[in-house]
């Protein structure tokens, strides 16, 4: 029937581990079209004490897998290091959850079977590369991952909120403040997770889809978070990918420390699946300035859950001198969004400037220098 295989294999107490997804783009910010199944087979003679460094579904984009760490603070260590493998190797990458200048459209992926099922099942539906930062946490056993999964469920619209990084496409302002979540929502098999009464409810509700569908086994289940059996992990995969390492460690410690007061505290009221959705709809319209049906039933605005979250996440975290990249979360809330930054360049300096200003922040170069000339040829093939 399906590939998908219930066993849970512990995964540790409560660590973190990243998929970053990123795409290959030129010194200036362009897009490229290829150069992920070359840039990764230049990198896999690199030292694995990091982590890796993959090609995804689409043919200009990789994936930076994360070693397992304890600590957001030992992540961005390890998302640093992979990063400085690529720069090192000769390619730029840009960490966004769309790229702002995509062609509808202009799609190439790479060459093997999934990527072949995944473009044959969604045909005109894959209109952009989209980039995802993904955050594992690491569970010892099934009844505490999933404790953790019914708390995470409902804060997904609060992380979305956070985490969004893709107001524009296709050159032009979206008026969202993730476009990605909008392709993504075009795609079957996507969005809140569903609600399950324990792990063994979750496993039939997964198998049953993938029956349903024809998929082959659970990474064709695009949830905005799923459980990973194999790896003894929750993955929540709703925020854009990140160009600053700081917010991306600061987000994957949130959750570590959401997770955790969920499991201290478990969740004893849910909200309607509908209610969820369209919290999450709220979210990537308005970002951190939409207001959201709280579990008292009432309105409530994002920010002010989110810094309610926040603190029950350092609560959690800090018995253990985990809690220091929260710092960075403080100030998300209340410092200018990534999206009102990136609406900012826009409107004031022009599209190159802010496709500029995405690759040096990615790449740690800050926001004003032009990065360096690099001679030769690319690892896809083109020139400098």
């Amino acid at each position: 029937m399906t590939g998908f295989s219930p066993e849970f294999v512990p995964g540790g107490d409560f660590t973190l581990g990243a998929e970053e997804e990123a795409l290959l783009v030129q010194r200036n910010g362009r897009l490229r079209t290829t150069g992920a199944v070359r840039l990764a087979a230049a990198l896999s003679h690199a030292p694995a004490t990091a982590g890796l460094v993959v090609p995804d579904v689409f043919a200009n984009q990789v994936e930076l897998n994360s070693a397992v760490c304890d600590s957001a603070e030992s992540l961005h260590r390890s998302m640093r290091q992979l990063r400085e493998q690529v720069r090192a190797a000769g390619a730029w990458l840009m960490a966004v959850g769309t790229h702002p200048a995509a062609e509808f459209g202009a799609i190439r992926t790479v060459s093997n079977a999934r990527a072949k099922a995944i473009h044959d099942e969604f045909v005109g539906l894959l209109r952009a590369p989209t980039s995802a930062l993904q955050i594992h946490v690491g569970f010892p056993d099934t009844e505490t991952a999933m404790t953790a999964y019914h708390g995470l469920r409902h804060q997904l619209p609060v992380l979305r909120a956070l985490g969004a990084s893709s107001p524009m496409w296709h050159g032009q302002d979206s008026g969202l403040v993730s476009t990605r979540a909008a392709i993504m929502w075009s795609y079957p098999r996507v969005g809140i997770p569903p609600g399950v009464r324990d792990y063994e409810d979750y496993v039939h509700q997964a198998t049953t889809l993938m029956s349903a569908a024809e998929v082959a086994d659970e990474s064709y289940l695009w949830w905005d978070m799923r459980v990973q059996p194999q790896l003894g992990t929750l993955e929540v995969r709703v925020l854009d990918s990140q160009p600053s390492l700081e917010h991306a460690a600061g987000l994957a410690a949130l959750i570590q420390g959401m997770a955790r007061a969920a499991v201290e505290r478990p969740l004893t009221e849910h909200l309607p699946s509908a209610v969820l959705a369209e919290n999450d709809f709220r979210a990537v319209r308005y970002g951190l300035d939409a207001r959201i049906f709280d579990m008292g039933g009432v309105m409530r605005p994002i920010r002010l859950i989110a810094g309610q979250a926040l603190t029950r996440a350092r609560d959690a975290l800090r018995g253990d001198r985990l809690d220091a990249p929260l710092d960075v979360v403080a100030a998300m809330l209340w410092e200018p969004t990534e999206a009102a930054r990136q609406r900012g360049v826009f409107r004031e300096k022009g599209l190159p400037a802010l496709l500029r200003d995405l690759t040096h922040r990615t790449n740690g170069l800050g926001s004003g220098d032009e990065p360096p000339r690099a001679g030769g040829r690319r690892l896809d093939g083109s020139s400098g």
